[in-house]
């Protein structure tokens, strides 16, 4: 007998606070802790339990679109969620932990891990919510035309100086994040506590009346940090330039014969790391560019619109023979500054 199609996800859409994107996969998890304990008590049995807070961990991986539903795409919900927690004040649940933008000659994606308070209160339903809705913007017919998926020739990146042979690039932009819990301020006698577990809504002071729930096992979230790092692999062109059967030769401005890699220059501007100076904070001359190109614009625009990453460093160089390509693995730590 045919299965019931509300079994299979291929019939639903995925919603974040509100609005609908489209994912490969996506999880929820939530957990308790509960832990058992054992006191002088006359039997081995675990008899008492000790039962403290909530987390919930949503983990998302999601494609790189062109097309008519791009703005539904795993960029755009990755962007929403950089946009707040570079302005914590705006920040709505779920937060983002991490976010990597991942793009090499298979294709483009983003893969993220956010975290909510496992809050089960009305105010939250639509944080993470499936429905039966499909988007409109996945009609080949809308405005915007038909969609597919972002490949490696819809995409324009430099690692710093590094502009050739690309074989992938990504980025990662991570948020600290801490828990808390706190006491039931005893500061009104009208509020009663909910027998569903979730909590008394207690209006604090200086707040323009914003009301917090206390009595739960939900905790409170704060963002302390925020970092952007990544990396790339590029294919190493070695010229002999002036035929003495090395590879090593370099001077600035004229002869270089080891374009993307200028190993072993022990310069900050020119070499295969960022090295600093006494007294000075040395970046990359060039800055490094994630883009995809907009027909629209007819531009290369920003992957991370919201992010300055004119300010980073190389910090790591790890250069590979093989019987095949010649590759080296960049890494680089960004400055962390809004655009």
């Amino acid at each position: 007998m045919p299965l019931n199609n509300n079994l299979y996800g291929v019939y639903k859409t995925l919603r974040i606070g509100g609005t609908s994107y489209i994912v490969e996969n996506a999880s929820r998890n939530r957990s308790m802790e509960v832990s058992p304990k054992s006191y002088v008590q006359g039997t081995p049995l675990s008899a008492i339990l000790d039962i403290g807070g909530v987390t919930e961990d949503i983990s998302i991986q999601a494609p790189i679109l062109v097309g008519g539903a791009s703005a539904h795409d795993g960029r755009s919900l990755a962007n929403t969620k950089i946009t707040e927690i570079l302005s914590p004040s705006t920040a709505t649940l779920p937060l983002l932990q991490n976010a990597n933008f991942r793009v090499s000659e298979g294709g483009a994606s983003v893969s993220m891990s956010l975290m909510s308070d496992g809050s089960a209160a009305s105010s939250l339903a639509g944080y993470f919510q499936l429905v039966n809705t499909p988007i409109p913007a996945l009609s080949p017919v809308s405005a915007g035309g038909p969609t597919r998926v972002a490949r490696f020739y819809d995409f324009r990146v430099n690692i710093g100086g590094r502009t050739f042979f690309v074989i992938e690039a990504n980025i990662e932009v991570k948020s600290q994040v801490d828990k808390k819990y706190f006491l039931v301020p005893n500061a009104t006698s009208t509020n009663i506590m909910d027998e569903t577990g979730q909590g008394e809504l207690v209006t604090i002071p200086n707040t323009g009346g914003t009301q917090y729930s206390f009595g739960n096992q939900f905790p409170f979230i704060g963002i302390t940090g925020v970092e952007i790092s990544g990396g790339g692999k590029a294919a190493v062109l070695l010229q002999d330039l002036n035929s003495d059967g090395d590879f090593t030769d370099f001077t600035a401005g004229t002869t270089d014969e080891s374009i993307n890699l200028t190993y072993g220059v022990n310069e900050p501007s020119s070499g295969d790391l960022t090295l600093q100076i006494p007294g000075g904070a040395v970046y990359e001359s060039v800055a490094f560019s994630f883009e995809i190109y907009n027909p629209t614009t007819d531009a290369w625009v920003s992957l991370l619109p919201s992010l300055n990453l004119t300010r980073s460093v190389i910090n790591k160089s790890n250069f590979e023979i093989t019987n095949g390509l010649l590759t080296v693995d960049f890494g680089f730590t960004c400055w962390v500054t809004t655009a």
